[in-house]
């Protein structure tokens, strides 16, 4: 788990909450020499902790718009830019992780389109083999009050047909809800190309989905 002397009252920052998911599918990058992109990061205080987290790291964050207060220290580099702008993704990487990110963590607009073009274009070209990329607050989709999001019904009722929803329920083929399920096809690519000549395995080792995050992570041989 995470490093014993790592004092979490110092940082103000909503990761706290994810750090019970984070801290086991982390743990083998403690130690290592990596680079982490994050994309959304507020007013920098959870790249200080992605900082102390990771001891041997080079820390990279993206927002639209950059804090006015935060003064990156050693191993933090900030760039502004949008998440949807996959040349200045590429210009990004390529002059801060030229191998690769070992981590990548969306946390920035939470809104499908966007997520899903930076998710495939940093997956494919920015990520290392055996890297992760973590998707957070993605039932932002089921929020009715959200640009994207669409209201779901899960409570029951009893009827001649038995237990039904109340009303019925949204595909979610769209939004951020729809994305999440996009990749869950990506993990199933095996059966899905099952008739295709072009039959392929997963580019995705393993798909983890928790309350509000999400992990990818790459398969080694992609």
């Amino acid at each position: 788990m995470r490093r014993e002397d790592l004092d979490l009252t110092k940082y103000k920052s909503d990761k706290l909450d994810y750090l019970k998911y984070y801290d086991p599918i982390f743990l083998p990058f403690l130690d290592m020499h990596i680079s982490l992109l994050e994309l959304g990061i507020l007013e920098g205080a959870s790249l200080l902790l992605w900082k102390d987290y990771f001891i041997n790291s080079n820390i990279v964050g993206i927002d639209i718009h950059l804090p006015d207060n935060f003064q990156p220290p050693e191993r933090i580099k900030i760039f502004e830019g949008s998440q949807d702008d996959t040349l200045f993704l590429t210009t990004v990487a390529n002059s801060t992780a030229p191998n690769g990110f070992d981590i990548i963590i969306d946390d920035a607009s939470h809104l499908g389109e966007l997520s899903k073009k930076s998710f495939w274009h940093l997956f494919n070209n920015h990520l290392k083999p055996g890297g992760i990329y973590a998707i957070e607050d993605w039932g932002t989709g089921y929020w009715e009050d959200w640009p994207d999001g669409a209201y779901l019904d899960l409570d029951e009722q009893e009827s001649k047909f038995g237990k039904v929803s109340k009303k019925p329920l949204p595909c979610h083929s769209n939004g951020m809800v729809g994305f999440i399920k996009q990749l869950i096809d990506e993990q199933g690519a095996i059966d899905v190309t099952r008739d295709n000549k072009n039959r392929r395995p997963s580019k995705f080792e393993r798909l983890i989905i928790y309350p509000g995050l999400v992990f990818v992570i790459k398969r080694n041989n992609v």
